[in-house]
């Protein structure tokens, strides 16, 4: 025997107010201006003596690799919670995606 109910089976959750509504598009926007940001920190980089030298003559300090690619999975990973986590915790995962993010774009900006 079916069992009836009187709330509506279609309205599972309440929209979103727009503020929290846009956090998964600003997690989006901010991984898609990720490359560019990396491709123009390194453009300027070059563009200075040091990083001209560096890349003519060589011996420079090697770039370490492993904690930008350690940066880089983690902004990865807070873009999903930013878009998948809790409304609650969804802000949060955004300030630590782009945090993330910046940091990694400084390092770029630190070795030549």
């Amino acid at each position: 025997m079916p069992m009836w109910t009187t709330e509506n089976p279609l309205e599972v959750a309440p929209p979103l107010p727009p503020r929290q509504a846009r956090h998964g598009a600003y997690a989006v926007w901010g991984a898609v201006l990720f490359l560019p940001a990396l491709v123009l920190a390194k453009i300027a980089v070059l563009a200075t003596e040091t990083g001209s030298a560096c890349l003519v003559r060589g011996g420079c300090t090697p770039f370490p690799s492993a904690f930008f690619l350690t940066l880089c999975g983690l902004a990865a990973a807070a873009m999903v919670a930013a878009l998948a986590a809790p409304r609650r915790m969804r802000g949060r995962a955004l300030g630590a995606q782009l945090l993330l993010e910046t940091v990694a774009v400084l390092l770029v900006l630190a070795y030549p």
